[in-house]
């Protein structure tokens, strides 16, 4: 039988994920600091914050900055102190892990959904160079979703996304 990670400090109440306490978090996720280690805003880009800020000091022979990459877990802490102050005050490392679990879902939910405007039959194709892409998509839905450019059915798949998941739009 596996065992789970042990919990270190007091437990936090049960996390109820309100419609409005999960927009709090995608909003807190949408900051620069924290959307970049979330969710690779730039490729090859490291979310870097100055030791200092977390209460590191630099020694007298080194006056250079020091800095450390900032990990999923630290941002994932710095969004519980925001939105889960309460809590956070009792054990940041349980609500970093709580907030870290709710986001994964998100992201999993967005991931399911986001299948639904794939290519799914591309057919007999003439071109013998051609390899299907599994992340092709059969148009292009922008950031900010559909246009006056986007197909009828793309953006009927789109709003009935929405329905069923209404941060999709929030997460694309």
């Amino acid at each position: 039988m596996a065992r789970g990670k042990k919990q270190v400090g007091p437990a936090i109440p049960e996390i109820d994920w309100t419609t409005d306490l999960t927009w709090k978090l995608l909003a807190e996720a949408e900051k620069s600091e924290n959307r970049k280690t979330l969710l690779g805003e730039k490729k090859d880009e490291v979310s870097l914050l100055p030791l200092q800020s977390l209460g590191c000091k630099r020694s007298a022979e080194n006056t250079a900055p020091e800095y450390i990459e900032d990990t999923k877990i630290a941002v994932f802490k710095r969004i519980g102190s925001v939105i889960l102050a309460d809590s956070y005050a009792l054990n940041p490392d349980a609500v970093g892990d709580r907030v870290k679990k709710w986001f994964d879902y998100l992201v999993n939910c967005y991931k399911h959904h986001a299948c639904q405007l794939r290519t799914t039959g591309e057919g007999v194709q003439d071109d013998p160079g051609y390899e299907p892409d599994e992340e092709h998509f059969d148009h292009y839905v922008p950031m900010s979703g559909p246009d006056d450019l986007t197909p009828k059915h793309i953006k009927s798949i789109w709003d009935e996304i929405v329905l069923k998941f209404p941060y999709f739009p929030e997460l694309h």
